[in-house]
This record gives C-alpha cells, sequence and structure tokens, in this order.
C-alpha cells in the first residue's frame, strides 16, 4: 500500500516528474508513434502482396494489424502520460479517472494479449499446410478466418476472467499499471502466454524439420515443377513464420520476466514505493517491439526471397553441355517445330 506520509497526490506528482519515467515514458510515445507508418507500410507494401497461401495471409495480416492497434493505443496512452503534467493544475490532477482507466487499460491489455495468442495460429495452419501439402494450394481460405475468431474470442474470454473480480474503484497512476485485485490474475495469464508461446516456437521448429524430410518423400512420388514450387512456398512461408514467432517471443518474454520479477520483488530492492512504482510504469520493450517488428519483416522476407531465387533457378534451369544438354536442345527443338505444325495445320483448316 501507499505509504502513511505520502498522500495519492503527492505519490502522483513525484512519480510523473521522476526523470527515469518521464524519459521512459517519452521513448515509449516516440516508438509508438513512429511505428504507426513503418507496420502501415509494411501491412500495404508488403504482407498483403505475398504469395503464400490465403489462410497464412489472413493470420498475417491480423496479427500486424493488431501490432498497428496496440501501437495507436500506446502512442495516445503514453502521449497522454508524457503531455498531462505540462497542463495540469493541481497535483491529484494526474491521478486518472477510474473509467477513463478501465477502458483504457482492458483495450490495451486485450490488444497485447491478442498478438501473443495469434501467432499460435501460424503452427496450426502451418501443419495442416504440410497435411495436405500435394493439394493446399487448391484449398479455400476458410482456416485463417476461423482460427483467427477462435484466438480473439478465447482471449477476449480470458481477460473478462482475469478481471471478472475487479471493481476499478482504486487509485490510478498509470494505464499500464496492473489494478492490485488482478495482480495475482494477470502473472498467471501472462506465464501461461509464454509457456504457450515457448511451446510454439518449438512447434514451428519441428515443422519446419518434418517439413524437410517429407519434401523428399513427395518428390518420389510425383517430380513436377508445380509440386516443388508449392512445396517451397510452404518452407518459405514455414520459415518467415518461424522469424515473427521467435522475434515476438524474444521482446514480450523478456517484457513479461521483467513485469513479474518487479512486481514481486521490485520494492525490496529498488528501496522504496516510489522506485517500485516508476518501474512498474516503465513500459519500454513492447513498443519498441512495435517498431522493430516491420524493419525484421522486411529484411527477413527480402533475405528469403533471395534463397528461394536462387532455389527455383537451380530447379528450373536447363543444362545445355554434354549428353543431357543434346538432349534437352533435341527436346526443344521437337517442341517447337511440333508447336509450328499444329499452328499450320489449324490455318489450313480454317482456309479449307
Amino acid at each position: 500500500m501507499i505509504d502513511s506520509n505520502r498522500t495519492e497526490c503527492e505519490l502522483a506528482y513525484q512519480m510523473n516528474f521522476h526523470p527515469v519515467y518521464r524519459v521512459s515514458q517519452f521513448w515509449s510515445f516516440a516508438v509508438s508513434l513512429i511505428a504507426i507508418p513503418a507496420l502501415i507500410s509494411f501491412l500495404l507494401g508488403k504482407v498483403i502482396f505475398l504469395h503464400f497461401h490465403g489462410n497464412l495471409k489472413c493470420l498475417l495480416n491480423c496479427y500486424f494489424f493488431s501490432i498497428l492497434l496496440f501501437s495507436c493505443a500506446m502512442s495516445f496512452g503514453f502521449g497522454f502520460h508524457f503531455f498531462q503534467p505540462f497542463f495540469v493544475t493541481t497535483k491529484c490532477s494526474l491521478i486518472i479517472d477510474p473509467t477513463f482507466f478501465k477502458w483504457g487499460h482492458l483495450f490495451s491489455m486485450s490488444l497485447l494479449t491478442i498478438s501473443m495468442l495469434l501467432p499460435i495460429g501460424f503452427s496450426i495452419e502451418r501443419f495442416v499446410a504440410l497435411l495436405m501439402a500435394e493439394k493446399y494450394e487448391n484449398v479455400r481460405t476458410l482456416l485463417g478466418p476461423i482460427v483467427v475468431v477462435l484466438l480473439i474470442g478465447l482471449d477476449l474470454a480470458m481477460v473478462r476472467t482475469v478481471y471478472a473480480k475487479d471493481m476499478f474503484s482504486d487509485v490510478y497512476l498509470s494505464f499500464v499499471l496492473t489494478p492490485t485485485t488482478s495482480t495475482s490474475q494477470v502473472n498467471i495469464y501472462f506465464f501461461s502466454l509464454l509457456a504457450v508461446k515457448i511451446f510454439n516456437l518449438i512447434s514451428n521448429c519441428i515443422l519446419i524439420k518434418i517439413h524437410n524430410r517429407v519434401k523428399t518423400r513427395y518428390y518420389r512420388r510425383n517430380n513436377t515443377l508445380s509440386l516443388r514450387y508449392e512445396m517451397e512456398e510452404i518452407i518459405q512461408s514455414s520459415k518467415f513464420t518461424l522469424i515473427i514467432s521467435f522475434s515476438h517471443l524474444l521482446f514480450f518474454g523478456w517484457y513479461i520476466v521483467n513485469t513479474i520479477f518487479v512486481r514481486t520483488f521490485g520494492e525490496s530492492i529498488l528501496g522504496g514505493f516510489l522506485n517500485y512504482t516508476v518501474a512498474r510504469g516503465m513500459y519500454c520493450t513492447v513498443p519498441t517491439y512495435s517498431l522493430v517488428i516491420p524493419f525484421i519483416g522486411f529484411k527477413s522476407l527480402r533475405c528469403l526471397n533471395i534463397q528461394r531465387h536462387n532455389r527455383v533457378q537451380s530447379t528450373v534451369q536447363i543444362k545445355s553441355t554434354g549428353r543431357e544438354g543434346a538432349r534437352n536442345y533435341e527436346n526443344a527443338i521437337s517442341s517447337y517445330w511440333d508447336s509450328i505444325s499444329q499452328g499450320v495445320d489449324r490455318v489450313n483448316r480454317i482456309d479449307n
């Protein structure tokens, strides 16, 4: 609880004017604001035009759109925290209205946890794509939207359960500070999400290993260029989702571990309730991820496209030397004259 010698208004004032807190608020506001055009550029310039299957494109679009909405919410929330002290006239004006806090906190929390759950859909879709590799190209775009709706519905239900007993009648100093009543439930949910994300990353790695083995069997049964192209698309899209999942786990895992550590041991280690509250109000890792991920996406897609181009060229190129070259030349000439003969016959039939 707040120290008896310090009122809520005094704590709000000291926290908002703490130099470390001020710098962290500005950083989170700035990177969230810059992340918005970066994410829009990545969504409209790359993700929408990906040559992946419609199911995976649906999942990727929804994932990056949730990150975009989260960045918008964070730019507003941290902009509010950063600029508010310049305009208030009393210390108590720095305390957030409970209703305003409730909806702002729940909205940002929902967007945060939705973006943590959606990558699970990548593994589900990749698993189905691997099972149906020979005919997945012709499968309708249905699985992706269904998985998106189910995961978002599951997350909203969990958030509602976590905050079910919270009346939101406390004193609130920051949108990112979890209400005392719900702290233990939020910790459990965050730990669960972290475990799920680790399992999801391991699943992605296993699926890529299985794919590399399974494609050899497919090539023995059916060695057409269309199958090779389909298998290359699956492995390329799987690697891309693996990169996204790993990056997400790296940033959000760091955030969750540090947040729970501060909530559990912070007050005794940081030497006072003010420093403890400031540490809880610092929220730099997740906004930074929103700025970094579009650049990771651009870079990874570029590298994967180069690798794919090189593999396709090595697959479809025709050898032009030796016996195999002579046979390829003979087949090409025969195909050419066959097409010419068919064209002449078609013209003669029209004239007659």
